[in-house]
């Protein structure tokens, strides 16, 4: 009996507000300044922002409130090739594998990452001081606060959704993020900061006792469920140098949000319980090094960033080792001092993908990304106070990229650990009533819902505006 469900209901209830893979502001940035300068922000934090975008820049921005809100649009569905007759899983007598027919939903194309709506506060406080400046950054997205979802990403998935989710730009844009810092002025030229980004943990634990084995609609629950808390580190040096550099230089630590427990049962009748753990890891950010500079040219601003990503120790939702690659990215930021109190930005990037080609058993899905951005700020005064309102618009292309199953003379039996394409029913499942292999076993029996291919692109836009005091 599988009873790992009665924890997942529990789970799921409880903490589905820190759904995803990672923050929203990995993807669009944590402010409209920094969103419209393609997140180039390291050498160039601005405000609460330099929370998010290297703390240390908290050492030199002016005390702040800033509130904001922002949508996000995408068009990225994933495209299943035809499935090729004869690669069905059949129904035989000896095997395991569950047949075709008996598949709960029909294979069918991944859906493209749903809209988000949230808002974003800021602060940044002196502390009554002049050297020392904290900080704390938040996003609540207004839509879907209590939702979680895990997949897996192999033929596992066939008896679930039987299609496939984008792995990095999916859901990680659907969750809360509560970040905050403080930094302070070493020397006149040096600042340093640190601070914290903020995840639940959660164990789960339920007992069920199941009066009919047969019918488990008839099934008693209880559930023991312990919350905890994980810190994910930030840290942050920035430099002015020599010749008008401003160089910066951020690392932001790991921090994975893991539902953990399991489940006893006890069936009426029979002596004993079954015992089964759960791990899952709905959501998680891999730790990354950034480096920057910025200059002035009169009334212009460059800023270049570079981020270095550790994706290869990346788990997936399932908590396996999903053997993905670090990537290295680079991003651009302009700001041009338009007016006396008019400021207009733009930024462009490319973000490479961390996925490996998906020939083999496994169906991660994801593709490199060119950014494009635009945005504004203008200062006003009202009520007697000073004031700023800022938008960006920012649009990812998601490049196309095509993906086909290896095709082999022979495959490996699917089991733990196999990467490669692999067969449901061994070739060497026997028929018990002639002690013979069976014909239908032989060669590749799948019911992976990305064979024999897939198809994955798009795009990703956003647009938000906020006001600072």
């Amino acid at each position: 009996m599988n009873a790992r469900r009665y924890s997942a209901v529990i789970a799921l209830f409880v903490f589905g507000l820190a759904e995803a893979q990672a923050s929203p502001f990995d993807v669009h940035g944590p402010t409209s300044r920094s969103a419209a300068m393609g997140g180039a922000q390291v050498a160039s934090p601005e405000g609460a922002g330099a929370t998010y975008d290297n703390v240390a820049g908290l050492a030199g921005v002016d005390p702040e409130l800033r509130v904001g809100a922002f949508a996000t649009l995408a068009e990225a569905p994933i495209l299943l090739m035809p499935r090729p007759d004869g690669y069905d899983v059949p129904s035989l007598s000896g095997s395991d594998a569950v047949p075709s027919d008996q598949t709960r939903r029909p294979r069918q194309d991944g859906e493209s990452p749903g809209p988000l709506y949230g808002v974003v506060a800021g602060v940044v406080t002196d502390f009554g001081g002049t050297n020392t400046r904290g900080g704390v950054l938040v996003m609540l997205p207004t839509n879907g606060l209590l939702q979680m979802r895990t997949h897996f990403a192999d033929e596992r998935e066939r008896h679930f959704s039987n299609q496939l989710h984008h792995e990095v730009i999916g859901d990680r844009l659907h969750r809360p993020v509560i970040e905050l810092g403080v930094a302070r002025h070493l020397t006149e030229n040096l600042a340093f900061g640190v601070g914290g980004t903020y995840m639940p943990a959660a164990v789960a634990t339920t007992e069920a006792f199941v009066w009919d084995p047969s019918d488990q609609s008839q099934v008693d629950l209880n559930a023991d469920v312990a919350t905890g808390n994980s810190w994910g580190l930030l840290a942050g040096l920035v430099a002015d140098m020599p010749l008008g550099l401003r160089v910066g230089l951020a690392f932001r630590g790991a921090v994975a949000f893991d539902v953990e427990g399991g489940n006893e049962v006890q069936v009426r009748g029979v002596p004993g319980t079954e015992e089964q753990t759960l791990r899952w890891r709905p959501l998680s950010t891999p730790s990354s090094l950034r480096g920057g500079v910025a200059r002035s040219f009169g009334d212009f601003e460059v800023t270049l960033d570079g981020r270095w990503t550790f994706w290869s120790s990346y788990l997936d939702t399932q908590a396996e080792p999903a053997g993905f690659s670090d990537t290295i990215e680079g991003r651009l930021g302009l700001e041009w001092l338009s007016s006396e109190d008019t400021r207009l930005r733009a930024g462009a990037g490319f973000i490479p993908s961390p996925v490996p080609e998906q020939s083999g058993r496994t169906n991660y899905v994801d593709n490199h990304r060119i950014l494009g951005t635009l945005g504004g700020g203008h200062q006003f005064r009202a009520a007697g106070r000073e004031f700023e309102a800022s938008w960006f618009v920012q649009v990812q292309h998601l490049l196309r990229r095509e993906t086909h199953k290896e095709e082999r003379d022979t495959y490996p039996v699917c089991g733990p650990g196999e990467r490669g394409l692999c067969d449901e029913v061994p070739d060497d499942t026997l028929d018990p009533r002639t002690g013979q292999p069976y014909p239908q076993a032989q060669g590749l029996q799948t019911g992976n819902p990305g064979f024999p291919g897939f198809v994955s692109g798009g795009w990703i836009g956003a647009l938000g505006m906020e006001v600072r005091y």
